[in-house]
């Protein structure tokens, strides 16, 4: 294994932490560093989505969805933690992190057979932090966060900015509205869309079923899910989304006006400090807020004449920043 130590292994736990993890390798790579992954079991979207820029070397354990209770979580961590044990490899001089629990098995398994650990924070949180920094970031060699306001969760902590990557696509404008809210979706906002008389519409439905909004609307372009979203949102005009790592890239990386629409379907975002934590994030990107509540056909028709005139924020990418950083550490 001592190939290994010219390697990067990273835990692409899923969904947003998925796209910070391929932010982050786009970058090692162009550093000259090679980079294998740990995904979850099951997670046919990652698999997709990381397999063009390095070598899947194990699958564990997902042993806590977002909309489970931490009971579940705490029940099944020790075996999780065993699984991950005897699949994830030893000999990777550095192992990162994302902020899910699905790194926390992984990470700990990886950190006892000898890899020094870097964490990274979901660009999320804001007020409090993720159960990943509170374990792990007790075993790492490197907390990496994307704000400020994350300093408070750990002194080790380092900010190095929103991770946003390369961009795959130029940037234009083809006039069409793209609505997604994650692999989760969004049905109330879904359904208000569909109420609409708005015409050019991308939506991505991701476990909601898009059968009713194709029949309702057979000019818009349906579907449940792409690994490659990144190209709708190059060329949208206006972007509508969910609480999570497609704001920041339609916002800070592909400069579109944004309406950040907070999903509280999603069992995850069912209390107070999360829906803080959305309407802070849509501060920093400038972004327009439509919380829950105004989640309706008026309310959405309003937001989109209201957010053209919005200019995202920009910051320094921090996918590149750590990227810098971890090859320094080789």
């Amino acid at each position: 294994m001592c190939d290994n130590m010219k390697k990067v292994l990273i835990i692409a736990s899923g969904g947003g932490h998925t796209g910070h993890s391929i932010a982050l390798a786009e970058h090692m790579i162009d550093l000259g560093i090679e980079v294998d992954f740990i995904i979850p079991e099951k997670d046919d979207w990652t698999r997709n989505s990381v397999k063009n820029y390095g070598k899947i070397v194990s699958e564990t354990p997902k042993f806590l969805d977002p909309s489970e209770s931490l009971y579940l979580g705490i029940l099944r961590a020790p075996i999780a933690i065993i699984k991950s044990l005897i699949k994830v490899k030893k000999g990777y001089k550095i192992a990162i992190a994302s902020g899910s629990n699905h790194s926390i098995s992984a990470g700990i398994a990886l950190w006892l057979k000898g890899s020094d650990i870097i964490v990274f924070e979901s660009t999320e949180r804001f007020l409090e932090p993720s159960r990943t920094i509170k374990t792990l970031g007790r075993i790492s060699k490197l907390i990496a966060f994307q704000w400020e306001e994350q300093l408070k969760f750990n002194k080790k902590g380092k900010v190095v900015g929103p991770f946003l990557g390369k961009l795959k696509y130029e940037i234009k404008d083809e006039g069409y509205i793209l609505v997604s809210a994650g692999s989760y979706g969004y049905k109330k906002l879904f359904d208000s869309l569909s109420k609409t008389n708005l015409e050019n519409v991308v939506l991505q439905t991701g476990k909601v079923d898009p059968t009713p909004y194709i029949k309702a609307h057979p000019e818009w372009k349906v579907f449940q899910f792409d690994p490659d979203l990144e190209k709708y949102i190059a060329n949208a005009r206006i972007v509508i989304t969910h609480f999570g790592r497609t704001a920041v890239e339609s916002s800070l990386k592909y400069k579109k006006p944004t309406i950040l629409s907070p999903n509280i379907e999603w069992k995850w975002m069912q209390n107070e400090i999360r829906l803080k934590e959305s309407e802070i994030m849509a501060k920093k990107l400038n972004a327009y807020y439509l919380p829950p509540d105004d989640v309706n056909e008026e309310s959405l028709i309003n937001a989109v004449e209201k957010v053209r005139h919005l200019v995202p924020n920009s910051y320094n990418d921090g996918a590149l920043e750590l990227a810098k950083i971890v090859y320094s550490m080789l």
